[in-house]
């Protein structure tokens, strides 16, 4: 039983890290895709005054580049949720192991003929 335990809280300890890496790789994607999202926003604003093309293309270069980075973001983000599932799931693994320890345990002591009383 202590073994199963241990590997409870290895599993957690591994969701945690595997959140916790996801929220740190996902911070600088969400600053560079805010960052084209400002940029295609001038760029749409600069096309519908002057009706130029160069900036309905470079609106949609950036809006190309912006779909990559997005993308990028919702994988950790997946991965992230995953993370978050997988400790909950492991924190209560540790709680139903640790209980079903004690019950073996009280069970185990309950078996046991006290001392002094005549064994049959």
């Amino acid at each position: 039983m202590r073994r199963g335990v241990l590997q409870a809280w290895a599993w957690t300890l591994l969701s945690i890290s595997a959140a916790v890496l996801s929220t740190v790789r996902m911070q600088p994607l969400r600053q560079q895709s805010d960052a084209l999202l400002v940029r295609s926003r001038s760029d749409a604003d600069a096309f519908a005054s002057s009706f130029d093309g160069q900036f309905a293309d470079r609106q949609l270069d950036t809006f190309q580049q912006r779909r990559d980075v997005v993308s990028r973001v919702q994988s950790w983000q997946r991965l992230q949720l995953l993370g978050a599932l997988g400790t909950l799931g492991g924190i209560f693994a540790v709680w139903l192991l640790w209980m079903l320890g004690r019950l073996h345990a009280d069970l185990a002591i309950g078996e046991r003929p006290e001392r002094g009383s005549p064994v049959a």
